[in-house]
């Protein structure tokens, strides 16, 4: 294997430069074909540096005819990384999405900035562990989906990625699936992981004290009232876990 050693030139004149976002790089490259590498790019650099697009100096500049120039703007809509809306004058217009914006959220009118980031930064670590979970990147409609789930449901990023880790379980990660786990949860009054793992703990103390244990009449352990200490202590607990939770 041929290892190849990269050095960025020191800049003596700046003639212009135009930030991508590294999500973008690290996950659209490889999914998309060079026409639409080509048109994307140089939207992005003229959005970016002029506020306006000019889709013909594109088309000189490419030499792409009207269809060609189409469809890879088409693909980007499709990959929801360019998304169709309307003016107040009812004009449509291209919205050139961000991705960092997706994978965080919208920002909270909240008067501590520490809130939004430490809300940021779960949300971040809770998009990446459902990747690795997934085994492939998401799509920005997938997380459009999740974000909107999350913030319908009011539920814990935490819970989202255990979502999915069951999904997994279960053989089926389709995000549309996985949100069926979320909205069953809310139904049930869950909002965060520590709400599940009670419920969780909740279930398997009924299942056994739901099961009666029969003793000899002599037996020593077993009280007058029928119930054997350990089944007491098992019932004991349940309370306790059916305060807190009130």
């Amino acid at each position: 294997m041929i290892i190849m050693n990269f050095e960025m030139q020191e800049l003596k004149l700046d003639m212009g430069t135009t930030p991508f976002e590294n999500m973008f790089l690290n996950t659209y490259l490889q999914m998309a074909d060079g026409d639409a590498i080509k048109v994307y790019l140089l939207i992005y650099k003229e959005i970016y540096n002029n506020n306006t697009v000019d889709e013909g100096k594109i088309k000189r500049q490419l030499n792409f005819d009207d269809q060609r120039f189409l469809d890879a703007v088409n693909f980007w809509i499709n990959m929801g990384i360019f998304r169709e809306k309307k003016n107040a004058d009812g004009k449509t217009y291209i919205e050139i999405v961000s991705l960092r914006q997706m994978y965080f959220g919208e920002s909270d009118q909240t008067p501590s900035n520490e809130i939004n980031f430490d809300k940021a930064q779960r949300k971040s670590m809770m998009f990446e562990n459902i990747e690795r979970i997934i085994a492939r990147n998401l799509t920005p409609a997938d997380i459009t989906r999740i974000h909107e789930t999350l913030g319908e449901y009011d539920q814990d990023p935490e819970l989202v990625t255990e979502a999915f880790r069951q999904a997994r379980e279960a053989g089926n990660v389709d995000v549309k699936y996985v949100m069926g786990y979320l909205k069953s949860w809310r139904d049930t009054g869950i909002t965060s992981l520590n709400d599940l793992r009670m419920k969780e703990e909740r279930d398997k103390l009924k299942k056994v004290t739901g099961v009666r244990t029969y003793r000899r009449k002599s037996d020593p352990q077993m009280p007058s009232d029928g119930m054997s200490i350990t089944e007491k202590a098992r019932r004991k607990r349940l309370q306790r876990l059916n305060k807190t939770e009130n």
